[in-house]
């Protein structure tokens, strides 16, 4: 907390600093929560990730896949698969409209960090998320933010898009890299979770090196549980990688393969990658056709059950 970013390098942070220290200051003066139990709260992802997984052994969690394309055969669509254990599920209590509002800046991510990275010189825990949205207007704006404040978030890959259709996905699984990748033959930006499209990137090479490591650490087989898994996503990303190069997609397509279930499509019905592992789902599939101001939403249930048909919402 007291590694302050330098105002020559950072000058939007200097106000920001100050809210995260208020925020802190408030939330410790309500809760009377210590200065320990303040550390824990805060860092304790960040302490896992820099220093703490080399003696503790997580849980592998799957992650989501995102596609947005300014142009369909019904316009504008971004759509994105939600998966987890059975055990994230949640109802969707009070929640009985959905909007295909367009904004400003658009940002859809899914989770791509890795259990052991390398401490940044920048570890402030600046809100990355909120600052992009306050400063920045359009994807331009927002990639060269991004990529300036690059040492201090990670752990996901994003999608950008906005009002003028201008979009970019962006590789972050390590806080000492960023990749960003312009839009493809037919316009539009997809990413997915826990992977690397290149593997012979420089953020590709550092990902494969430290799951090795990692391995290494607590002496996992390579074909174990651990392994079986980021193949999984691999593969997965390999899937949407191969329909986005496509010079044209109707969203007939992209639904079909984001609904159909594994392994010929994305969505996970429960399957256990390896015999050691936990069960996949995809809980929550959701699409818009800005357009058409139409959202259409699938969620599976808690016993795991997807439905046939989704919800349709018309604004």
């Amino acid at each position: 907390m007291r590694k302050i970013p330098p105002h020559t390098t950072y000058p939007e942070a200097q106000p920001w600093v100050g809210y995260v220290l208020a925020v802190d200051r408030e939330l410790q003066a309500l809760s009377g929560i210590s200065t320990r139990q303040m550390a824990v709260y805060r860092s304790l992802n960040h302490y896992l990730t820099f220093r703490g997984y080399a003696n503790a052994k997580p849980a592998m969690v799957e992650k989501c896949r995102i596609i947005y394309l300014p142009e369909t055969d019904q316009g504008a669509f971004h759509i994105k698969n939600v998966d987890d254990p059975i055990t994230y599920w949640k109802p969707r209590a009070g929640r009985t409209k959905y909007k295909a509002e367009m904004q400003d800046l658009m940002w859809d991510g899914v989770g791509s960090g890795l259990h052991i990275d390398d401490e940044p010189e920048e570890i402030f825990p600046l809100p990355i998320v909120t600052m992009c949205h306050a400063c920045c207007s359009d994807v331009p704006e927002a990639v060269q933010f991004l990529t300036r404040y690059s040492p201090f978030w990670g752990g996901q890959n994003i999608v950008l898009y906005d009002r003028q259709q201008r979009n970019v996905a962006i590789e972050k699984c390590s806080h000492n890299f960023i990749e960003v990748f312009q839009p493809g033959a037919n316009g539009g930006s997809h990413c997915s979770g826990m992977a690397c499209r290149d593997p012979r990137s420089p953020q590709g090479q550092y990902q494969a090196k430290k799951r090795l490591e990692y391995l290494a650490r607590f002496h996992q087989p390579t074909d174990g549980p651990d392994m079986a898994f980021w193949q999984a996503c691999d593969r997965a990303e390999g899937m949407l990688g191969d329909l986005m190069k496509k010079p044209k997609l109707t969203v007939g397509e992209i639904l079909e393969i984001f609904t159909t279930p594994w392994p010929n499509g994305l969505n996970k019905p429960g399957i256990k990658l390896h015999p050691a592992g936990v069960r996949e789902y995809t809980l929550v599939t959701h699409a818009e056709l800005y357009d058409r101001r139409t959202v259409y939403f699938w969620q599976r249930d808690a016993f795991g059950n997807y439905p046939a048909v989704p919800d349709v919402y018309h604004d």
